[in-house]
């Protein structure tokens, strides 16, 4: 096996290593902040199923959610700790 073949490799793992955790992490994120996955989806404005994904830490949002979380007045207040305190 090359060494390039492997760097490959290796970085699938830790990508996939990473999406992952921030699945996991944005789960606590809705979890500590809204009281379901059905109102996770009406302030998103995402179908329930993929609220549901985010709240069981089995799928994890895409950027334009994540950004909207941070930038949102009504969300400023949020609990950010999930994500290391930033």
């Amino acid at each position: 096996m090359s060494c390039r073949k492997f760097s490959a490799r290796s970085k699938k793992a830790d990508t996939l290593t990473y999406r992952q955790q921030f699945a996991a992490t944005w789960s606590l994120f809705v979890r500590a902040n809204f009281d379901s996955a059905a109102e996770v989806a009406t302030i998103f404005r995402v179908d329930p199923s993929t609220a549901e994904n985010w709240w069981t830490g089995s799928n994890a949002p895409q950027g334009w959610v994540v950004a909207r979380a941070m930038t949102d007045p009504d969300l400023r207040d949020a609990d950010w700790s999930a994500f290391g305190g930033h």
